[in-house]
């Protein structure tokens, strides 16, 4: 996995990738107090590390999904946190988004915190984020919170009251770019990228190249 972190830190060209992108400048143009956030599924990796985690689980244990309905009758939280003490994922095989990974190293670099926030449990994302020296600070799933849509805007909201700058890729994540200073979006769909910028916020967009 190192190989990620060899690569030389990427220009703003660099991350002009098509032309209705928007301007990487106008967004990170912003003050570096304020933060880069990440979310985990779908942005900084592809893939949802709950499903992850189940299926890591499922050959040894046909049993677990009778467990998971049992689990989930707590909450999802609940859920997350049961199946993340119970995990055999491979993080050498984890596809990170290239792309996300190499704005958020030049702008690590460049004195910016760096911060996931994510709807993943924290056991996963902690793990997760030990492998990535570039991320300063890590905010998830507790196991009775799911940091999800309003709950994580609201988190952040809190945590960085001079502004932050937020990178999802869904339509949950609009609730959060609501109240960011400058949005991110990782190969969102249309919808979801039209929706983001009539919020009429700084915005860049990443293609999202995934990159075990």
């Amino acid at each position: 996995m190192t190989d990620l972190f060899l690569e030389p830190a990427p220009t703003h060209k660099h991350l002009q990738r098509r032309p209705d992108a928007g301007k990487p400048d106008v967004v990170f143009s912003l003050p570096l107090s304020m933060p880069l956030v990440l979310d985990l599924d779908g942005t900084l990796i592809k893939g949802d590390l709950l499903y992850m985690s189940f299926f890591s689980i499922l050959p040894g244990n046909p049993l677990i999904a009778l467990s998971c309905a049992g689990w989930l009758l707590r909450g999802r939280a609940a859920l997350k946190r049961q199946l993340a003490l119970r995990h055999r994922i491979d993080w050498d095989r984890i596809a990170f988004h290239h792309d996300v990974v190499a704005l958020a190293r030049r702008e690590n670099a460049a004195g910016r915190r760096v911060v996931l926030a994510t709807a993943a449990d924290a056991v996963l994302a902690g793990q997760l984020a030990a492998l990535l020296p570039f991320i300063d600070q890590v905010f998830a799933s507790d196991g009775e919170h799911n940091l999800k849509g309003s709950n994580k805007a609201n988190l952040l909201r809190r945590s960085f009251p001079g502004g932050f700058i937020y990178a999802g890729d869904s339509k949950s994540d609009l609730t959060v770019w609501a109240h960011a200073a400058g949005i991110v979006t990782v190969n969102a769909s249309e919808t979801v990228r039209n929706a983001a910028q009539g919020l009429r916020k700084p915005m860049l967009h990443l293609p999202g190249r995934p990159r075990i």
